[in-house]
């Protein structure tokens, strides 16, 4: 927090010695190591070594730069100098009035001349300063006075004084607490009905302004109640713009500029008003009601940390961590075994309850945009929950992008992807060209409406009829930006399917009229590339899951209704992965229309047809109405490594599709890369460097234990249950999720 503490006193009298007992070391700033930066000791006319003072301005200045910095920031930070001088301490003020820092002198004036003398023969002979300096510096304390402005504290004072305690609110009947408001003047005397009470507390979280379009009143508002003692407005990092404003200092926000400030001058408010105002601003409540203990912030911590002022007020006001961190679910998950409830605003990207975590409150609830005005009401009995709608707000404007027309024909489909930097043509047997994306676009990131659709597209060029088509291609979530999670909670469209993904590989059954044959195919090729093994097998274990019968019935099916039949390929002899598998089997995963826009049976259809041929389909997991009980789940299952699955198919209700990758898996698929970099004896010192957990070093170091030819011709899996037997593994949910 914004707290600059300077220890004055003679060298010698135990300020260095006080810091590191007071664990004060990792936040102070101190001359004589500055000195030491800029130049070793040096060899002095009587034999021994001297810190020298001959860069002092260069050390001064680079202190101040250092402080500057940290001031910004509005780090907790202390000066471990003499500062013997008033004028000394003085240097500060400006400083500490610009960043608003309130300032303390830890004096050690009261230590004898003798003790420092004593102490000062005893130090580290290049720390020893001479005594005519400690007698100069002894008679100068006599004559000069610590500035008023600063607050002086006895050493042993300072762990009482600057230990920042919680206040007792119990005088209030009740508490309201409010989240960002953002100019949404409407939605907060919706709530308040009326003016505030006096024996009631209100606390605003901050972000009072910006982005709403209602900015005079709820400055007019705010200024109106400028003096209440019962009003507490907490300093979000919109509220900084109003700050550097109502000063005459640089804005750099767009939407401050372009919106905000044409209100605020419309109304003429006068700026020194303004200024009082800002200058009341808080950057933390914390307080205890009725044997409850609460911690308001705007940005969120993830933890309660031993000490509170020595936290940042960049991060008090921004929040620990990123703004895509789960906030909430973090501070409850580290703080367990603690008696205290955390409110904040600012951020919830994942549209999280105001009831976020157990005992963690958002108060986002993006007002600005036409939610909702999250406030609190604390009272002896508990805590409300209320959500104010906004109907008062700024109509976003949505960018369209590109696609490719839904009614488009194949030929000029087929146009399309020949011109397609980031498309590939295979011409293969009985006239079939298959189109597929290429690894570039792969590597280099490079999606469109054209080649998510050349994925696993199979057409005769010349009936120029689709003989097989599988999904458009989908990615992980996070992998993509349609697929972060902070996009997904405003696209998703519920309700929402979950099913589980095998670990084979994709195969499609289609059919050519043309052959009046069914066609089976996987990475690119059909089944008569007889050099491609991946189709080829599509195509054998077909035959030896199905009879002839059932074959002529499955030809008949995917011809009257123009689908192609797509699933998981499951060989753990011939094409081992990841997850253990028994035997050879084929998974029904869709039934998917032979049609440029992407279309598929209901999962209804999907298992009746499997049940009627009896073989297994995907399993439905879980169906979720709201983005909560979807976030949850999704929190719960993407940090349990006890899973062994490859993970889940994520399908909303307009067809969107995205893919969960479980940590088990995902943890042995890079154990399966280190297999191969061990075999290839690339980098292995490299390597074991770069290694984050303590298992996957076990495992590394096991590999390396074991015959170069048994690692290579062993699969991944083999190797892990060999492992696993071997007592060396000692998997856990830490190390995996490291």
């Amino acid at each position: 927090m914004r707290t600059l503490v300077l220890l004055r006193g003679l060298p010698g009298v135990g300020k260095s010695t006080w810091i590191k007992e007071q664990g004060l070391e990792p936040y102070t700033l101190s001359a004589d190591q500055i000195r030491l930066l800029t130049q070793p000791p040096q060899l002095s006319v009587n034999g021994k070594l001297d810190i020298s003072s001959k860069h002092d301005h260069k050390v001064w200045s680079l202190l101040f730069d250092l402080l500057t910095a940290r001031m910004e920031r509005g780090d907790f930070t202390v000066i471990d100098a003499t500062h013997i001088s008033s004028k000394s301490i003085s240097q500060y003020k400006s400083l500490a009035t610009s960043y608003r820092y309130r300032v303390y002198v830890v004096d050690f004036t009261q230590v004898p001349l003798e003790t420092a003398l004593l102490q000062n023969r005893s130090r580290e002979s290049h720390k020893v300063v001479r005594e005519s300096v400690l007698y100069q510096m002894n008679e100068r304390l006599k004559t000069e006075k610590v500035p008023s402005w600063v607050t002086v504290l006895q050493p042993e004072e300072y762990p009482q004084v600057m230990t920042y305690q919680p206040r007792s609110f119990d005088q209030y009947e009740a508490i309201h607490v409010f989240g960002d408001i953002h100019g949404c003047y409407t939605a907060l005397t919706t709530y308040l009905q009326g003016d505030i009470k006096e024996n009631e507390l209100y606390i605003f979280a901050g972000d009072l302004l910006d982005r709403g379009i209602e900015n005079k009143e709820v400055l007019e508002w705010m200024l109106a109640h400028r003096e209440c003692r019962n009003v507490i407005v907490i300093e979000g990092n919109h509220d900084q713009h109003l700050y550097r404003f109502a000063h005459g200092e640089k804005v750099r926000s767009n939407m401050f500029n372009r919106h905000t400030v044409p209100e605020i001058e419309a109304a003429n408010f006068d700026l020194k008003e303004v200024r009082k105002f800002v200058r009341t601003f808080h950057q933390l409540t914390y307080f205890t009601y009725h044997d409850q203990t609460f911690l308001v912030t705007h940005g969120g911590l993830a933890h309660l940390p031993e000490e509170l002022l020595h936290v940042s007020t960049q991060q008090l006001i921004h929040g620990v961590g990123e703004y895509s961190d789960d906030i909430d679910h973090l501070f409850v998950q580290n703080t367990a075994g603690l008696d205290i409830i955390q409110i904040h605003g600012h951020r919830n990207l994942y549209r999280l309850p105001i009831h976020a975590a157990e005992r963690s409150y958002n108060l986002e609830g993006q007002v600005e945009f036409g939610g909702q005005l999250r406030v609190l009401k604390i009272t002896a009995d508990g805590i409300e929950t209320h959500e104010i709608d906004n109907p008062v707000y700024r109509a976003s404007e949505k960018k369209q992008s590109a696609v490719v027309q839904p009614d488009i024909s194949l030929d000029d489909f087929l146009a399309h992807l020949d011109q397609h930097e980031y498309v590939q043509e295979l011409k293969l047997p009985h006239h079939i060209s298959s189109f597929n994306f290429t690894k570039k676009a792969f590597s280099e990131r490079q999606w469109d409406d054209v080649n998510v659709k050349a994925r696993g597209l199979f057409v005769n060029m010349v009936s120029k009829q689709i003989v097989s088509r599988s999904y458009n291609k989908f990615f992980n979530i996070d992998e993509r930006p349609e697929t972060r999670m902070q996009h997904l909670v405003n696209h998703l469209q519920f309700p929402v399917t979950v099913y589980d993904k095998a670990n084979g590989y994709l195969g499609t059954v289609g059919y050519n009229e043309m052959e009046d044959e069914l066609v089976f195919t996987s990475k690119s090729y059909t089944s008569h590339v007889k050099q491609n093994q991946h189709a080829s097998w599509v195509e054998e274990l077909f035959d030896k899951t199905f009879s002839d019968v059932q074959a002529d019935y499955i030809k008949s099916y995917v011809r009257d209704h123009h689908v192609s039949l797509v699933f998981e390929v499951i060989l753990p002899e011939k094409d081992p992965h990841i997850i253990t598998y028994e035997q050879d089997q084929l998974i029904l995963l869709d039934i998917v229309k032979r049609q440029l826009s992407y279309e598929k049976a209901p999962f209804a259809e999907v298992k009746r047809l499997s049940e009627q041929l009896g073989i297994s389909c995907k399993q439905e997991v879980a169906v979720f109405h709201d983005w909560t009980s979807f976030y949850k789940w999704y929190q719960a299952v993407s940090h349990d490594n006890t899973i062994k699955e490859e993970g889940y198919v994520i399908e909303d209700d307009q067809g969107f599709m995205t893919k969960l990758k479980l940590p088990y898996y995902q943890f042995w698929k890079q154990m399966r890369g280190m297999k191969q970099r061990v075999v290839e004896k690339r980098s292995s010192q490299k390597y074991m460097q770069a290694l984050q957990t303590a298992e996957q070093a076990r495992f590394y170091t096991w590999l390396l234990e074991q015959e170069a030819d048994h690692v290579r011709n062993s699969s991944i899996i083999e190797l892990r249950s060999q492992f696993e037997q071997s007592g060396t593994a000692q998997l856990n949910n830490d190390e995996i999720n490291a």
